[in-house]
């Protein structure tokens, strides 16, 4: 999908209502690209903000704001359940769809730099991705960003991997209801 299109269907989903205005509390996180600083993305255009939070760099150009350029959040918060405790979330649902993925093989240069990137990501993200209740961790590999059938392969791979976190998920949501319910009795 191209960038474009991606931030017109998106605000388009979302009927181009600002961020702050919609019913449900949506946020998206990117990072400055200079400084590695998390950032939320809570008010505007939902499009722009799913733009700048998939801006993966070398994949996507970077989004121009007024803290700088910004890319892809998941280098600074791979799975941003602190954003999300901060934004009211009493349950968080995480969803890693890098670190328990198949890695890449091979002596290159290349592969080489992409395995250490990937190291110091999972390894600097393993404390807050520990924070989530439940961690969905589907199985991707994708080499080709513009193949069709790994793209199709990836979403498989997400939702069978959600129906094997559904007990997990139900048992959670179970506890929770039945810690915060309250039992009203009339008189």
């Amino acid at each position: 999908m191209r960038v474009d299109a991606l931030t017109q269907w998106v605000s388009t989903m979302a009927r181009n209502t600002p961020i702050e205005l919609m019913q449900r509390r949506f946020g998206a996180v990117a990072a400055v690209l200079d400084t590695g600083e998390p950032v939320l993305i809570d008010k505007g255009d939902a499009g722009m903000a799913v733009r700048a939070s998939a801006a993966v760099p070398g994949a996507m150009q970077p989004v121009e704001s007024v803290r700088g350029l910004l890319v892809d959040g998941g280098i600074a918060s791979l799975v941003p359940v602190r954003f999300a405790r901060a934004m009211g979330a009493d349950v968080v649902i995480g969803v890693d769809i890098y670190c328990k993925s198949p890695r890449q093989t091979g002596g290159s240069f290349l592969t080489t730099f992409f395995q250490i990137a990937r190291t110091q990501t999972c390894l600097v993200s393993r404390a807050e991705i520990a924070e989530a209740d439940v961690i969905i961790a589907p199985s991707v590999s994708v080499t080709d960003m513009k193949s069709a059938a790994q793209r199709d392969a990836s979403i498989r791979a997400g939702y069978d991997a959600a129906v094997l976190s559904m007990p997990a998920v139900l048992d959670l949501i179970n506890r929770w209801s039945s810690e915060h319910s309250k039992v009203v009795l009339a008189p």
